[in-house]
């Protein structure tokens, strides 16, 4: 359509042009120009559109181990692709390829914060199984296949809300396992120190540093035992209860190891 009124535009103008060389009254054209007001505003739409189109078509084609580091620049343009898009001017509303346009850039941007939590560290391979039975989709999750464009037709918002929860929780969940294996790596390297008693030699557990231990031990249960109680700790429920029992022990063995120590000491005063 734009070349056909092209092909008319330019006959326009030698008319005019001829019509000014010979002193002539200029033929208004008023059908012309405001054909040609239309065809700006519908060339700023259709700009846009095929804009749209082309970059978010595009996103979909990025690998998922792309995506995180893609993640900024793609709020960025899409965001600026809405800005555009309401500056429009609203003689252009009623146009389908309009509300096309605005639904496409709507849709992406309500999508993006989902696609972000997905991309958090937290999301395991059982996060990644029960968003496949949310969406009733199966993904190929192998890193050189996977792309965003298998969530884009994955038809994930209309589950907005368990995928919400599905991300939140694996965040929590990540909580309670980062929480357990500082658990474990601070008693991987505790050591009991030892103090001289009379000439028998370093024999007796040193009372500064054992209190701290029964402090760090005491922090430890309460820890464990928040955890238990915890329902983002369900994919942990048996490390948890290990070391429950561990820490249990050993506080035990300290007690008993005190009581006997104080008495062996009483009776070689």
């Amino acid at each position: 359509f734009t070349q056909m009124f092209e092909v008319r535009k330019r006959k326009w103008d030698n008319y005019s042009s001829g019509e000014e060389l010979f002193g002539l009254s200029v033929t208004q054209y008023p059908e012309l120009e405001k054909t040609e007001k239309e065809l700006a505003l519908l060339d700023r739409l259709y700009g846009l559109f095929t804009s749209v189109l082309t970059t978010i078509d595009g996103y979909a084609d990025i690998l998922w181990t792309e995506v995180v580091s893609d993640m900024d620049a793609m709020t960025e343009q899409v965001t600026q692709f809405q800005a555009q898009c309401r500056k429009l001017p609203k003689s252009l509303r009623d146009w389908q390829a309009y509300e096309d346009c605005r639904r496409k850039i709507d849709e992406f941007l309500e999508m993006l914060p989902f696609i972000q939590a997905l991309t958090d560290q937290s999301m395991r391979d059982r996060h990644w199984k029960a968003l496949q039975e949310i969406v009733g989709i199966k993904l190929n999750l192998r890193e050189d296949e996977f792309k965003l464009a298998d969530l884009l037709d994955a038809n994930i918002l209309p589950h907005a809300d368990d995928i919400e929860d599905l991300t939140s929780g694996a965040v929590k969940e990540a909580q309670v396992e980062t929480k357990l294996a500082q658990i474990a790596e601070e008693w991987e390297d505790l050591n009991f120190n030892f103090t001289e008693f009379k000439n028998k030699g370093n024999v007796l557990l040193e009372p500064a540093t054992t209190g701290e231990l029964i402090e760090r031990l005491e922090d430890s249960q309460m820890s464990l035992g928040s955890m238990a109680t915890n329902r983002y700790s369900a994919p942990f429920k048996t490390g948890v209860q290990d070391w429950i029992v561990k820490l249990a022990t050993v506080g035990d063995i300290i007690e008993m190891w005190l009581v006997v120590q104080n008495m062996w000491v009483y009776m070689e005063a």
